[in-house]
């Protein structure tokens, strides 16, 4: 006699109806249980923890609480400690002690995993963006320095200036667009040149480097060279060298005229690096007042200048990414003072913009690059996914969800994709806004401290100018 399956539980029919009828929801919810599998955090956080480790509670639990707030799903860390007390194992001063001594290297090894899974799941899918220059992985350098936050803690009651809880730096694949790695510091006045050890150590052979003139630095350049790498960056004011002979016109791109000459950089070490510099002569000055933009690279000739510039504008996407994470998630949580949570906070919203991406890049998949880029938001990814899979953790046992967050790599892209497929994008179409009119001066009834918005409606009101 043959053996059967058991009959699905009620849990598992719910959730099965779940994704048959919310495809976007479940979609979301798919991509977060990738991202947010309780058993690989735990293990990345027995891997790369120093002096931490665990009693009652697991890290994957207090990850899990930072990604109840990340995700708006609920307001405070205190709110969703609430929630899960009874899964908790501790107190919520217990769980407030965990946030507060998380290692800042364990948060960075979460965003490189969860951006491992997320592009694979991408790639898989189909969803991949093409290279921008062929044979090339294109890196996008960046720091952030996370937001003020408030005065809970003793050491800030009287402080005026604003409590600064740490430094990131950021690094973006412009082809999966995604974060990649993070690098974290804990103090928040710090300069993103002191890092410059820990970005060379990412460094891979076949990258090219885009990045601003604040990491336009000799030991970067070198240090990237000597690794097998390139870079394209704005030139920094003080950076050490010379040029070598007259420029030439290389033609026109979009906003200026394109030029190219070389710059030699010494080295205290050994012999100087040659370099491509290529100057943008602006049609109109930035809003720094600069009429000329200059670009170094280490690229080939073969590289054309135009090209060049090209690539250091797809800077601009890392720019977009921290707009959109601010703008999609709550990343920067003001009432964490303390820099390790914070920075903790920080990086479980860059697993969570991750989990997003992967459905960007799904329904790249299904609907083309073009479409996608010009007419799908992900905001309303983020708040369409959220409401509707809310109330499904009231009705669906916790346990259940392992099927989702241990699904293989084939099968969890495969139904993200049909997911995806039967979304109707029609609900996720971008807005974008026109440009605002300029407020005119406010001159009337400034001597009154009211009036009656009707009566200006009406034009009834007694103006007394």
């Amino acid at each position: 006699m043959e053996r059967q399956d058991p009959p699905p539980t009620f849990s598992e029919m719910i959730l099965e109806r779940f994704a048959q009828k919310s495809p976007l929801p479940a979609a979301l919810r798919l991509a977060f249980e990738q991202m947010f599998e309780p058993r690989a955090i735990d293990a990345i956080f027995e891997k790369h923890r120093g002096l931490q480790y665990h009693r009652q509670i697991l890290f994957s639990t207090v990850v899990a609480v930072m990604y109840e707030v990340v995700s708006r799903r609920t307001r405070s860390v205190h709110a969703a400690a609430q929630e899960r007390k009874d899964a908790l194992g501790a107190s919520i001063t217990a769980l407030y002690d965990k946030l507060h001594r998380t290692e800042p290297r364990v948060v960075e090894q979460l965003v490189a995993a969860s951006y491992r899974r997320a592009s694979d799941l991408v790639r898989t899918m189909g969803g991949l963006r093409a290279e921008p220059l062929p044979g090339y992985r294109l890196r996008i350098l960046d720091g952030n320095h996370l937001a003020a936050t408030e005065r809970r803690l003793e050491a800030l009651w009287q402080v005026s200036a604003g409590p600064l809880p740490g430094l990131a730096l950021v690094v973006f694949d412009y082809v999966a667009m995604m974060m990649s790695d993070v690098l974290l510091c804990e103090d928040g006045h710090a300069q993103e040149r002191s890092l410059t050890d820990r970005v060379l150590e990412l460094v891979q052979e076949g990258d090219c480097w885009v990045k601003d003139r604040n990491f336009c630095t000799v030991p970067l350049l070198f240090g990237i060279r000597e690794r097998g790498g390139h870079f394209v960056t704005r030139q920094h004011a003080n950076l050490p060298g010379e040029v070598l002979g007259p420029r030439r016109v290389v033609g026109r791109c979009e906003g200026g005229e394109v030029f190219e000459q070389l710059w030699k950089v010494p080295s205290e070490k050994g012999a100087p690096l040659t370099l491509r510099r290529v100057t943008v002569v602006l049609d109109e000055p930035t809003r720094h007042r600069e009429n000329e933009l200059h670009l170094l690279t280490s690229l080939p000739p073969e590289v054309d200048a135009r090209t060049i510039v090209e690539l250091y504008r797809k800077r601009w996407t890392i720019e977009s990414a921290f707009g959109e994470l601010a703008r999609w998630l709550h990343a920067e949580i003001a009432p964490l003072g303390y820099p390790r949570a914070a920075l903790l906070g920080f990086g479980v919203g860059l697993m969570a913009y991750n989990a997003v991406s992967t459905l960007l890049g799904g329904l790249r998949a299904v609907h083309g690059e073009a479409f996608v880029q010009e007419h799908v938001s992900g905001y309303y990814i983020v708040e369409f996914g959220r409401l509707g899979s809310v109330s499904l953790d009231e009705l669906v046992e916790a346990d259940t969800w392992t099927r989702w967050n241990t699904m293989p790599l084939a099968e969890a892209a495969e139904l993200l994709k049909s997911m995806l497929a039967r979304v109707k994008v029609a609900i996720l179409k971008k807005h974008p806004r026109k440009k605002k009119t300029p407020v005119p001066p406010r001159t009337r009834f400034k001597g009154k401290p009211h009036v009656s918005t009707k009566k200006l409606l009406d034009g009834t009101a007694e103006d007394d100018r």
